[in-house]
């Protein structure tokens, strides 16, 4: 089982819908995952309550890989690793392979 560092970002409550919102984040090695999350509970519930289940969702649709709004981006040099087979990409399509520059 994974481990994560998760944290509760803009919890808040919208009263049209009667739930608690906000986006968890977690951090997973080089990768961050946002899932949008929200909960029915009444307005007084505790915060540390609440806090904790939006957290049990959202790793809850991760294990599902159900997050169909979920932003996932990579930090530090893993996030560039794929512009070396971009830039190839790029010089293949436009012939430029096995030419000099002048």
């Amino acid at each position: 089982m994974s481990s994560y560092k998760t944290e509760v970002q803009n919890i808040r409550y919208n009263a049209a819908t009667g739930s608690f919102e906000a986006l968890v984040v977690m951090h997973e090695g080089a990768e961050t995952l946002k899932f949008p999350t929200a909960i029915e509970l009444p307005i007084s519930s505790d915060f540390a309550f609440v806090s904790h289940k939006l957290v049990a969702l959202a790793k809850k649709r991760r294990k599902e890989n159900a997050g169909q709004l979920v932003s996932r981006t990579l930090r530090g040099q893993a996030r560039f690793a794929h512009l070396g087979d971009l830039a190839r990409q790029l010089t293949d399509s436009m012939r430029l392979t096995g030419r000099r520059a002048a």
